[in-house]
């Protein structure tokens, strides 16, 4: 996969973490798999469609979900992830792909997504996609978001 379908996402985190005030993100390891597959707490998912298709999945601990939470509530403490948690790492998950998805289209190409999955549970094992996926795992102040990037192209 060419790095200027990746570099959209990793710097829409950025930007979008920066927005609630996170200045600490960096980017940690990267793997190449031959499945889309997450194994964290908490997952959201969310579909790109037109010249380019697949999945972006954002996964993390419950406890980075919480942090990322309580930034985007102005700091305001998060204790659990009830429905407006979720909610919310949902809005995270969209935000960062919608702002991938104006990158990628200011290159040439016209892209769209749709609304994120929130998948939420320890210990579960799913797989979202058999394409060629790269993970990276971006590491910010909240703690680590493993980014899964699976695109037809």
């Amino acid at each position: 996969m060419d790095v200027k379908y990746i570099l959209p996402f990793l710097e829409s985190i950025k930007s979008v973490l920066e927005q609630f005030g996170v200045d600490q993100v960096k980017r940690g390891q990267l793997a190449k798999n031959h499945i889309m597959h997450v194994n964290n707490d908490i997952t959201a998912v969310v579909g790109v469609v037109g010249q380019v298709r697949g999945n972006i999945a954002y996964s993390m601990s419950e406890d980075t979900a919480q942090r990322i939470v309580s930034a985007m509530m102005m700091g305001m403490p998060v204790i659990e992830l009830d429905e407006m948690g979720r909610s919310a790492i949902g809005e995270f998950a969209n935000m960062v792909t919608g702002n991938a998805s104006i990158l990628l289209s200011n290159s040439g190409l016209e892209v769209d997504v749709t609304p994120p999955s929130i998948i939420f549970g320890r210990n579960v094992f799913f797989i979202i996609s058999t394409v060629d996926t790269i993970k990276i795992d971006m590491e910010t102040s909240l703690g680590r978001i493993e980014v899964n990037i699976g695109l037809e192209i």
